[in-house]
């Protein structure tokens, strides 16, 4: 993988203007740069502001000055200022005024996506980017996770997908993007059960006990829904495509860059990282989630769990998120693991750990690094140390000081043994 940095060319790709392997190349880096990833993310947040300032009209005035203008006849000018040179104290209070109002839709917009604050309206963990085209809901139900969606995405693909089957029992979808859905048995339902074969943002699934459908992801993938499952389509825009699992069972088989498709659950976020992966959602709101291909983050409050191809991680409603563990782990260490993240199992657990420990391990004695405490954090590094040497520049007083780019250099050689 190349070393050089692709700021110049993030833009581009925030647009999808880019081709198909340039964008793979750049995916790849951001897995692994922190600095493109963060300008990476705050252009996108900037997409979702400009996504969210409404159109309007410009007044009938402005539009009777063109015409007399390109007619060649000068009529006083009829908006609020008269016409005059354009540095006068009216032209220049008005632009103050128009800074002003910008200034302030951008705090509250900001304020509301990443504080959560009731600026305009509380939002969920996570919510999807609007976009003009889609009117808002009522103030008094207004629900930000629903996305309004970015006119110019790309909404499905009908190639490799039989037609609709019959049976599958829908709602008319409003107008607006949809993503289309496949019966692959009995009846699923979506809305009130009433239309034709596609699903709306703001629309759900269900599937009951003999039920079962493939949803299509844009055109990045798709989903299949399992029995007894319910799934909502949250947003869709060419920033962010988003689910979520309220219950149930979803495979989910993506091939995008990182960080386009995600899928909320009552207990955490699966952040799709170029991968496949199935993610259980039980009526307690637990999650188990078992990724067969690539990566995928699962997130919850600030903490991240990164879990590779061939392993898997759980999650405790009240409880939080779980350390990533090989799903060939001994049952020992599992038990073990699951001590240690959510019943308290402190030290006495760590110990256990570390004894039942093997090579293949590995990831999950990186990410107890993070996570046990000081005392106990020098015994899980002599034990990461036994199956994987740390790299050139990472030091056991570095790690064990939580130097974070330590902790990422070793996690790169860490991923890198575990895939070879």
């Amino acid at each position: 993988m190349s070393n050089r940095h692709y700021k110049h060319e993030l833009s581009a790709y925030v647009d999808s203007e880019l081709s198909r392997d340039e964008r793979q190349q750049i995916a790849e880096h951001l897995l692994v740069c922190e600095a493109c990833r963060r300008e990476h993310d705050e252009l996108k947040f900037g997409a979702s502001l400009a996504a969210r300032l409404p159109a309007a009209d410009a007044p009938p005035a402005v539009w009777e000055n063109i015409r007399n203008e390109l007619d060649g006849r000068k009529f006083p000018q009829m908006g609020l200022i008269p016409q005059g040179a354009f540095f006068n104290w009216r032209n220049g209070f008005a632009f103050a005024a128009a800074v002003a109002a910008v200034s302030i839709l951008s705090v509250l917009v900001y304020l509301n996506l990443f504080t959560g604050g009731p600026a305009i309206a509380h939002l969920p963990r996570s919510p999807a980017a609007s976009a003009p085209g889609v009117a808002d809901p009522p103030p008094a139900k207004i629900d930000t996770s629903v996305a309004v969606n970015d006119p110019n995405v790309q909404l499905g693909s009908n190639s490799g997908v039989n037609s609709v089957n019959s049976n599958l029992a829908v709602e008319q979808p409003p107008a607006g993007p949809s993503w289309q859905v496949e019966t692959v048995a009995g009846k699923p339902l979506i809305g009130d059960g009433t239309g034709s074969g596609s699903i709306a943002v703001g629309q759900s699934l269900e599937t009951d006990g003999q039920s079962k459908a493939k949803i299509t992801v844009a055109d990045i993938g798709s989903v299949e829904v399992a029995p007894n499952s319910r799934v909502k389509l949250v947003g869709t825009s060419r920033a962010e495509h988003r689910l979520s699992l309220e219950r149930g069972r979803l495979h989910a088989k993506i091939l995008a860059p990182p960080r386009l498709f995600i899928v909320d659950t009552p207990t955490a976020t699966a952040v799709d990282l170029g991968c496949e992966y199935t993610l259980d959602v039980d009526r307690a709101g637990n999650s188990v989630l078992h990724v067969t291909s690539g990566f995928v983050a699962l997130e919850d409050n600030g903490r991240e769990s990164i879990v590779p191809a061939g392993m898997m991680c759980l999650t405790r409603k009240g409880k939080g998120l779980g350390t990533p563990y090989s799903a060939d782990a001994d049952s020992e260490f599992r038990m073990a693991l699951e001590q240690f993240d959510f019943a308290n199992g402190g030290s006495l657990a760590v110990r256990s750990l570390l004894t039942k420990a093997d090579f293949y391990d590995m990831v999950t004695l990186w990410h107890l690094l993070s996570r046990v405490s000081k005392h106990d954090r020098g015994a899980v590094f002599d034990r990461l140390a036994g199956f994987v040497a740390p790299p050139a520049g990472v030091t056991r007083e570095g790690i064990l000081s939580l130097d974070k780019k330590m902790l990422k250099t070793w996690r790169a050689e860490v991923e890198s043994v575990w895939f070879s």
